[in-house]
């Protein structure tokens, strides 16, 4: 399950579409219809960088407690064929993650949203979710909608060990993760621009930002191939 909201998650959605040989669902996480439908009905605090905060933490929920979902944020462009996460996945685990061990210096982020730091920061951009694990039914719509921010996003329903480790290139956090030369293993599988991307002016020249720029150019060539 993947959030879709901005051109630039429709383009990273497009190259799943395209590049996989077999059915992978990609379902938008819309704010405006869990509201219509009355499963989201939380203020927006005042430190949401996002739409998507706190509903993210619905993907069991909207999943029907059944099986395993993925939620991504919406800055992320793929590189490896997402077959590879997948075949990552332990039943063991109530939720697998890249463990970040991550402290913004930065003050602001991607169009001067306020940085927040806390600890477990960015485990929650990215998490797959075994959502019939019986700790993960917590995630109800009256919990999520009422809990802490602390609660969820350092996933305080669990206990340390249900949470499994996913490596961090699945999750490669631009400006603070590395690749290493001539160490195949550092180079990302999923690019994440959480600072802010090249849709940004003042990142149009972040590292990274001529893979986003390739890509975002072949969405819109298919689209507009598509419209002839």
């Amino acid at each position: 399950m993947i959030h879709a909201k901005t051109s630039l998650t429709r383009s990273v959605a497009t190259r799943f579409i395209r590049d996989l040989p077999y059915l992978f669902e990609v379902t938008p996480i819309k704010q405006c219809e869990l509201r219509q439908n009355g499963v989201y009905w939380r203020e927006r605090g005042k430190l949401e960088s996002t739409e998507f905060s706190f509903s993210r933490f619905l993907t069991p929920y909207l999943a029907n407690y059944d099986g395993w979902a993925m939620f991504v944020d919406c800055d992320f462009l793929y590189l490896a064929d997402i077959k590879e996460l997948r075949d990552l996945i332990d039943d063991n685990y109530a939720i697998m993650c890249v463990q970040h061990d991550y402290t913004p210096k930065e003050r602001t982020k991607m169009d001067g949203v306020v940085q927040t730091v806390y600890p477990r920061k960015n485990w929650s951009s990215l998490v797959m979710y075994n959502c019939g694990h019986p700790k993960n039914r917590i995630l109800t719509p009256e919990v999520v909608n009422s809990e802490s921010g602390a609660f969820l996003h350092r996933f305080q329903w669990l206990d340390d060990h249900e949470i499994g480790s996913i490596p961090f290139v699945w999750n490669f956090l631009v400006g603070h993760n590395k690749v290493v030369e001539n160490d195949p293993s550092t180079f990302p599988k999923a690019v994440h621009y959480t600072l802010g991307g090249p849709w940004f002016e003042s990142w149009k020249n972040c590292e990274f930002a001529e893979l986003w720029v390739n890509e975002m150019e072949e969405y819109k060539k298919a689209m507009k191939k598509k419209g002839d």
